[in-house]
């Protein structure tokens, strides 16, 4: 059986740390996990840049806290031979921005990155850009996949996952505002793809959770407490048996099951999107404001 160690993290987030302290106390907690023999450790989403979060708008100065961050996260991987998962905003070469999580292995060297698919209101609005693709990354002890928060809330990101041989997803996130659909949704996605799914959060949220649900949708680890850390066993060639017949004797593999049965020629609906309505039709009452580069310039100027 193969088996891999997971570090995770819960962070507390205080108004009033610096992007620099913040970075340091990822580092320690990761640092902790891996006294603790862990194989991987991954970050939330977004804690390094709270409260504000308008480093996205000096381009420059992002691509240098990026460098930086990349190479102390690098150098930690490579000092205890362990995966490091980290969470930025990425700026490429000609100014797109992203939502991203990277893979830096034993060596310290980046394996791929994953970019935020599904952008909320306010990630869209501030000009952040899509990501394309769910991509997996064929790791020393098995395959694993990335969604970062809001993706979670479509089922397609989880099966594309799956389809592709993940067994494990690593979910960092923000928080959330759902009860108890947070939870749900996370099992679920666990449950129809028959993989591992281990969450990342910060302290914003009581709602959600940093732990680990299990192939078959059971919760195994819920970190409550913040900050804390944890590292868990993680059974990566994990097999749930069913027994869809109803017949006792019959047992089957459901991941195996489910995907002798997937009827792919038949979900062009998938790709129908019902007609998108504009902001102002979905938010009741108001659309939520947000700072945008414009208003962030008009700030600067006043």
């Amino acid at each position: 059986m193969r088996k891999a160690k997971i570090g995770l993290i819960q962070v507390k987030m205080l108004p009033n740390e610096t992007y620099t302290i913040r970075t340091q106390k990822l580092l320690d907690a990761a640092e902790e996990c891996f006294e603790k023999g862990a194989d991987l450790v991954f970050f939330p989403e977004a804690y390094q840049h709270e409260p504000d979060r308008s480093i996205i708008y000096r381009p420059e100065e992002l691509r240098v806290l990026n460098r930086e961050w990349k190479t102390r996260c690098a150098a930690l991987a490579k000092q205890y031979h362990t995966y490091v998962v980290p969470w930025d905003y990425e700026i490429t070469d000609d100014g797109t921005l992203y939502n991203a999580s990277y893979i830096l292995d034993r060596n310290g060297e980046e394996v791929g990155r994953f970019h935020k698919v599904h952008l909320t209101h306010g990630e869209q609005t501030k000009g952040i850009s899509h990501g394309t693709d769910f991509p997996v990354f064929d790791l020393d002890f098995g395959k694993v996949g990335i969604m970062i928060c809001f993706d979670n809330y479509f089922p397609e990101s989880a099966r594309i996952l799956g389809n592709r041989g993940a067994e494990l997803v690593l979910y960092p996130l923000f928080g959330d505002t759902l009860v108890p659909q947070w939870e749900l949704k996370m099992r679920a996605r666990a449950v129809d793809n028959s993989m591992y799914v281990a969450s990342c959060q910060i302290s914003s949220s009581r709602i959600a959770y940093t732990g680990l649900v299990a192939p078959d949708g059971t919760v195994l680890h819920r970190l409550d407490s913040f900050p804390s850390t944890l590292v868990v066993d993680v059974e990566m060639d994990r097999e749930v048996k069913t027994h869809t017949t109803g017949i006792s004797q019959y047992t089957e593999n459901i991941r195996s099951y489910l995907d002798r049965c997937h009827r792919p020629d038949a979900y062009a609906g998938l790709c129908e999107m019902p007609p998108v309505k504009a902001w102002e039709e979905i938010f009741y009452g108001k659309v939520p404001e947000v700072q945008t580069r414009e208003k962030y310039e008009e700030e600067k100027k006043s």
